[in-house]
């Protein structure tokens, strides 16, 4: 009971540490002003100062997302394969069909994805196959795991996934 108390406090302190650097740095991105002013469709644009640091900011919690669920996931089903339920052989826990199910997402956005040239906003044509297959299947997964994840709030506030005891 103490080690999971613990485990629950380290993460609303690791939660709350995240948010209030992503609070930081959505302030200077918006708050602090504008820097560099360049040219492109005949007209003059101005980009924020601190555009670098708010994408290196998306990609370091995308990265940290993507790490969290591969290692728990894979911590979890380890410990599952030593864990078995009482009275039966059936394994606990559901590492393998979170694991199925994103690579079926991944593999359907692959399939729908499509490399039919893109007209950027300079009038330059994106024709790259392997380009605009990567950006349709992030895309795509995006989109499903954005509605799988409204899905599972909703029916966890419900009490679908409630523990039996």
């Amino acid at each position: 009971m103490k080690t999971e108390n613990k485990q629950i406090k380290a993460s609303k302190w690791a939660l709350g540490i995240l948010f209030v650097l992503s609070a930081v740095v959505l302030v200077l991105f918006f708050g602090v002003g504008y820097g560099e002013t360049y040219y492109s469709n005949s007209k003059n644009l101005t980009a924020p100062h601190y555009t670098g640091l708010l994408l290196v900011w998306l990609y370091a919690l995308v990265g940290m997302c993507i790490v969290s669920v591969l290692g728990f996931g894979v911590s979890n089903a380890i410990r599952n394969l030593k864990v078995r339920t009482k009275g039966s052989q059936k394994r606990t826990g559901f590492a393998g069909w979170v694991f199925l199910f994103t690579f079926a997402l991944i593999a359907v956005s692959y399939l729908m994805a499509s490399t039919t040239p893109v007209t950027l906003g300079d009038k330059s044509i994106e024709d790259t196959l392997w380009v605009l297959k990567l950006s349709d299947v992030c895309l795509y997964s995006i989109y499903g795991l954005v509605i799988v994840s409204i899905l599972c709030t909703v029916l966890s506030m419900l009490g679908i996934f409630k523990a039996k005891k």
